[in-house]
């Protein structure tokens, strides 16, 4: 069995690639780096970069549910790969292997894409200054949780994997040596069986027919087994640039929070002034109403007042 579709770097276009589980970073990016002319003139010189677009609201969320929908496509293809694990492991299934290859070389293709596509939604989140950054961070956060979950069971599939890789590694090394112990057994499931010197010094001590095929599949066995483990570096690796995604975001969408929450407390305070406002405008009619009323009773008590005096003094003169 070989896992030799499944290294390389399978976002390298060039004449050539290394085979192999897992070599090369798949999860990396090509630099490219070219020598300037010392002196060169000013108007060769490379023109600055435009200003780049914030996405819309209703764009941001149209780019998150595309993500979305790659990461559940990823999760089929874990399961996929599990399945194909296991077929590989019991060797009856020579197509296994190569199907194996294929989805595990796509898969690494996707990871990649949605990093990829995790970063520019990021950058969108760090230039948003309107109200729809605090809805943005949101759903980065979410996007950026749900995909480190799955590559979380991606890593752990792998993990296991290697574990039951290495699970085989002490078995047929029993066959060709019935009598070590648990620790010989160990020993030999974390040994170097692609140095030669170590290949030739175990051949050595069993020259038999069996024990040479049985020597010659743990080597297979054992680079198989390194391929993985490269496989499980490049997917941490890929876990940790996730987190750093969210370390590396948070200090502006936290400014942008802070800056809405402002605006919202001055607009809360600006009811509350409003508020108290309208109810001593309330109380200031009430008051004016009142002292009219005083003012027309206290006229009228005048009047009954000037009327009676002369009530009384027409009523006296007569007499």
């Amino acid at each position: 069995m070989s896992y030799s579709q499944y290294s390389g770097n399978p976002y390298q276009q060039g004449p050539s690639q290394e085979s192999g589980y897992g070599y090369g970073n798949p999860y990396g990016q090509q630099e490219q780096h070219e020598m300037q002319p010392y002196g060169q003139p000013y108007d060769q010189q490379p023109a600055a970069a435009p200003a780049v677009h914030v996405l819309s609201q209703q764009d941001f969320l149209s780019r998150v549910s595309h993500v979305r929908s790659e990461i559940r496509s990823l999760t089929a293809d874990v399961q996929q790969i599990a399945g194909l694990h296991q077929r590989a492991l019991a060797g009856s299934d020579p197509q296994a292997q190569q199907q194996l290859d294929g989805l595990v070389a796509s898969t690494q293709l996707k990871n990649t894409s949605i990093r990829d596509q995790i970063r520019s939604l990021k950058a969108d989140v760090e230039r948003t200054t309107d109200g729809s950054a605090g809805l943005k961070k949101r759903q980065f956060d979410a996007l950026n949780n749900d995909f480190k979950k799955e590559l979380q069971g991606y890593l752990q599939e792998e993990q296991q994997y290697k574990e039951r890789y290495r699970d085989q590694i002490a078995r047929q090394y029993r066959i060709v040596n019935p009598d070590a112990t648990e620790t010989e057994v160990r020993e030999a499931a974390d040994r170097d069986w692609g140095n030669e010197g170590i290949f030739q010094t175990a051949l050595r001590t069993n020259r038999t027919g069996q024990a040479s095929a049985v020597l010659g599949a743990v080597r297979a066995r054992h680079n198989e087994l390194q391929k993985i483990e490269q496989s499980i570096t490049e997917l941490a690796g890929l876990f940790q640039d996730l987190d750093t995604l969210v370390v590396q975001q948070e200090p502006t969408v936290i400014r942008a929070e802070e800056q809405t929450e402002q605006t919202n407390q001055h607009l809360q305070k600006g009811n509350e002034q409003v508020a108290v406002g309208i109810t001593h405008a309330r109380r200031a009619r009430k008051l004016k109403w009142w002292c009219a009323l005083v003012v027309l009773l206290i006229v009228i008590a005048i009047a009954l007042g000037v009327a009676l005096g002369l009530t009384v003094g027409k009523n006296a003169t007569s007499k």
